[in-house]
């Protein structure tokens, strides 16, 4: 049986499981059979802003009033109608909460191809599919892999601040685990401090990796631990608690870079706030620059050891929950949009 997971769009908690019909394939379209994918804040934020003006419902289109929310995971290649990509191939990408998904590779230099009927997304990184061989981590990387590059490009950044003069890094959500990668890569790096900031339900939690020189709650913010000149990396976008962030560091504050939702408002746009306007990070376009700087595989290769890197570490700290079937899927949907989901736990589900 091949089936949809939809949600409403006025009731983002509930969901229907709509059967689907595999029609035959036309030429050049291969159909994935969608093996496992993660489910994190990341989630939840296409889903809140699924009518957006960034369309996340948009790019796999659901019944009237209701969103398919997208993924990052694997899947594998059912049939296929294109003769350069082989039934049996395994991949990683952007995929619907459904059993399968209809492509049309345009197959890319090195492997892996783009999507080019898919024209609902903001930048091609969003429909690139990614050769997956079989790996012990690909529960983690189900996880981590959409989140990584966030991590990797961000410290990067922040080691151009410090060449410049920063002395100290302020980070936000330092539970979230973009945040936490993060911190691993700029732990090994000397001559700056990192001060993690998070809800007082996850300090212990916080403290307890390693990463971060302090770690404060957000209701702990004082006018000390900040070094001047200070760089805040936000991954909230959360008036109040960006708020709180600029009145501690007050002076010291010389710029803000806004990296993620966890905690969204109504708008993708940063809030206002007395000090530095914060700018937008958007990955792929960073990525991107980088690449065309760097040259593809150089950057590529630094990535992927990063990364591995990062994986292999988390089997230190983070735990991963396994389920299958529609039902598992919308309650790890629920539970990550609720917030409830533990800093150290990853849902990774099967359809």
């Amino acid at each position: 049986m091949s089936w949809d997971l939809v949600i409403a769009k006025n009731d983002l908690t509930s969901h229907e499981v709509r059967p689907s019909t595999l029609a035959p394939l036309r030429p050049g379209e291969v159909r994935l059979a969608v093996e496992r994918f993660g489910i994190t804040t990341v989630t939840a934020t296409y889903a809140l802003f699924g009518d957006s003006p960034m369309q996340f419902f948009g790019v796999f289109p659901g019944p009237d009033g209701y969103g398919r929310v997208p993924v990052w995971g694997f899947a594998t290649v059912a049939e296929s109608r294109c003769a350069d990509v082989a039934e049996g191939s395994r991949f990683f990408g952007y995929l619907p909460m459904s059993t399968h998904h209809t492509v049309t590779p345009e197959v890319l230099p090195g492997g892996g191809f783009v999507d080019s009927a898919q024209q609902a997304v903001p930048h091609d990184w969003y429909r690139t599919y990614e050769v997956a061989p079989q790996d012990e981590l690909d529960d983690r990387r189900a996880l981590l892999h959409p989140l990584f590059p966030c991590s990797f490009t961000l410290a990067g950044f922040v080691g151009q601040q410090v060449a410049g003069g920063v002395k100290s890094i302020l980070v936000s959500s330092a539970s979230c685990k973009t945040a936490i990668g993060l911190a691993d890569l700029l732990s090994k790096q000397d001559g700056f401090s990192v001060t993690g900031i998070t809800s007082g339900r996850h300090k212990a939690f916080t403290q307890g990796l390693g990463f971060y020189d302090h770690v404060v709650a957000y209701d702990e913010l004082g006018a000390d631990a900040v070094a001047d000149p200070a760089v805040f990396i936000d991954f909230t976008n959360s008036a109040e608690r960006m708020g709180a962030v600029y009145r501690h560091a007050g002076a010291r504050l010389s710029g803000t870079v806004l990296a993620g939702f966890t905690n969204p408002s109504a708008s993708f746009a940063p809030p206002e706030l007395d000090g530095p306007a914060p700018q937008l990070y958007f990955t792929p376009a960073v990525e991107q620059q980088l690449m065309a700087e760097q040259g593809a595989d150089e950057y590529r290769a630094r990535y992927r050891a990063a990364e591995q890197e990062f994986l292999t570490g988390t089997k230190s700290w983070l735990v991963v929950r396994n389920g299958s079937g529609p039902d598992a899927i919308a309650d790890a949907f629920r539970t990550v949009l609720a917030g409830e989901q533990p800093p150290s736990v990853g849902a990774v589900l099967r359809p």
